[in-house]
């Protein structure tokens, strides 16, 4: 199997608590142990075998949000992790965020069915055409635009409240020797 993570995703993962906007269940009650969730979530998905997706407009979003030189600490730390993979947006996803794009000037699934900016959406229909072109069965995301155009396009998606809060032991330590802010010599 093959999944995918978004932006926040993978900021839940390598931000601190606090740093990242605490997010919120169907109830708008605060989701906590946000870190713990993803990570009992990759040790699960290391056991399987299963490859988690990463495409390269999620990256540029967490560039956005944290820095270059931190990102790029983040992406070394995926990058010696066989169970990531940097997924690039290519010539297939071009093809494939075109076709979609054409769906949604045609009225099929049209901007009035999402409350985000003309940009965001690029950038949505570029993860998920990237996701889909990689064949991912679930896309992991807390975004409601994302989700509901992952789900148009096939996908299955969840949220950080669909994850439980693993025990102790089922933990990893996926940060060992990483300190976010520090330059990598990999990087």
């Amino acid at each position: 199997m093959t999944v995918a993570f978004d932006a926040t995703f993978l900021l839940y993962l390598f931000r601190d608590p606090g740093t990242v906007a605490t997010p919120k269940d169907a109830a708008g009650q605060p989701i906590q142990y946000a870190r713990e969730r993803v990570e009992g979530l990759i040790a699960e998905l290391q056991k399987t075998g299963t490859k988690i997706v990463v495409a390269t407009p999620a990256l540029s979003e967490i560039m956005v949000r944290v820095g270059v030189s931190v990102a790029q600490q983040y992406v070394s730390v995926m990058s010696k992790l066989a169970v990531f993979k940097i997924a690039p947006f290519d010539t297939r996803a071009a093809i494939e965020t075109a076709l979609m794009h054409g769906h949604a000037i045609g009225g099929e699934d049209g901007r009035t069915a999402t409350a985000g900016t003309h940009a965001k959406l690029k950038y949505d229909r570029q993860i998920v055409a990237i996701a889909k072109t990689e064949g991912v069965q679930v896309l992991y995301t807390d975004d409601e635009d994302q989700r509901r155009f992952a789900e148009r396009h096939g996908m299955t998606v969840r949220g950080l409240a669909d994850l439980p809060v693993p025990t102790s032991s089922g933990q990893i330590d996926l940060f060992a020797g990483f300190t976010p802010g520090v330059d990598d010599e990999d990087a």
